[in-house]
């Protein structure tokens, strides 16, 4: 992990270290390498939006990033080429697919964990992850609460009581990142209620599949995501590809800061692909005022 340089860089992901759970932007220089950056301080992030290129292609065995051979530019909707996509082989929705790559069916006979992440009160996401990422996926998918239900020896079998849970009402297996921005802008955050959500939702799978998890881990991870925490009503999003001021933390993609009395966030994640210049020189945004509550 490097402290945050100065320069441009294309950015190829946002996510938290497996060992420390520290926050980090992974970013390609010109020369096709990669460095992990620790977002701490005071800096300011402008993402240039008029060319998205493949971030290159991750080899799953040895953990190292590659640059893409072809540099192919690309739609907004996608972060690899065809390529890069196959040379890296992973699928995440491996079960609805019978091509699966020799590193994917590698991978799904490691352990996996099962859990359930806490968004809001309406929004408790299903999901598995690769026991040795430890709290990393559930960092780097914002979920400020956790449970951890079971460790299975594989994906496979992992993958079975995911699939039975998500289809019970109020659960679900993915959550936008759109939806996320818009949970963080406007609903409170409550850590009580958060948790009272996930040991409720735990019952209602008891009761409804007959399957308990008597040593379920519950988790705040809140802690790992913010060095200080803004009020519920004070979080503004920037909307263009540009934020400044002094490191808040990081939900998920979502990055937040604090410029003069004022905490600000943008959703970079969205901009993976693009180039994104760093500088610690503060740059003040135009931010419209705050109204004042007349009560």
């Amino acid at each position: 992990m490097h402290d945050l340089g100065e320069g441009t860089f294309r950015f190829t992901r946002v996510s938290y270290d497996p060992n420390s759970n520290l926050p980090y932007l992974r970013v390609m220089d010109d020369g096709g390498k990669f460095w992990r950056m620790q977002p701490q301080g005071e800096f300011t992030l402008s993402f240039d939006t008029s060319t998205k290129k493949c971030i290159g292609w991750y080899d799953l065995a040895a953990k190292q990033c590659h640059r893409c051979p072809g540099d192919r530019q690309l739609d907004d909707k996608y972060e690899q080429c065809s390529e890069c996509q196959q040379k890296t082989g992973f699928n995440p929705a491996f079960y609805n697919t019978t091509n699966i790559s020799q590193q994917q069916a590698e991978l799904n006979q490691q352990p996996h964990i099962l859990y359930l992440a806490y968004f809001s009160p309406e929004v408790i996401k299903v999901g598995i992850s690769y026991a040795e990422r430890k709290l990393a996926r559930l960092l780097e998918q914002g979920a400020r609460n956790a449970a951890i239900l079971e460790v299975f020896p594989s994906a496979n079998i992992a993958r079975q009581y995911e699939a039975k849970i998500a289809r019970l009402p109020g659960l679900c297996e993915s959550v936008q990142l759109r939806k996320k921005a818009t949970i963080l802008a406007n609903e409170h955050y409550d850590p009580t209620l958060a948790e009272q959500k996930l040991h409720q939702t735990i019952q209602r799978i008891a009761e409804q599949l007959g399957v308990k998890f008597d040593n379920s881990e519950f988790l705040n991870l809140s802690p790992y995501m913010l060095t200080i925490e803004p009020k519920s009503d004070d979080l503004t999003e920037i909307i263009e590809p540009k934020i400044a001021g002094r490191f808040a933390g990081l939900i998920g993609g979502m990055l937040i800061m604090q410029q003069n009395s004022r905490f600000i966030f943008s959703p970079i994640k969205k901009y993976i692909g693009y180039d994104m210049t760093i500088s610690r020189t503060v740059e003040q945004l135009d931010l419209a005022p705050v109204q004042a509550s007349l009560f």
